[in-house]
């Protein structure tokens, strides 16, 4: 995935109520999510479904490499 064209790949909210289709195929043609602006401001994120199930599988193994058991095995318990 491609970084993000902040001068093509944004777009007023307003537009793109009218155009959701054409803005699936930009994101598709340009690999590359398309920014939504309401009021000037950044406010929503379109993306293809390829590039959700990507950031969605890199955030997982993220989270899961961050995890570290071996820290856990230095928590004291309680015995009741």
């Amino acid at each position: 995935m491609q970084s993000v064209d902040l001068l093509h790949g944004v777009i007023p909210i307003s537009k793109a109520a009218s155009s959701l289709a054409q803005l699936f195929q930009f994101a598709n043609r340009a690999d590359a999510p398309v920014i939504i602006t309401q009021k000037g401001m950044a406010s929503g994120v379109l993306l293809t479904i390829e590039q959700f199930t990507t950031l969605r599988n890199q955030a997982m193994h993220a989270e899961q490499s961050s995890f570290e058991p071996e820290a856990i095995a230095d928590v004291p318990v309680e015995e009741s």
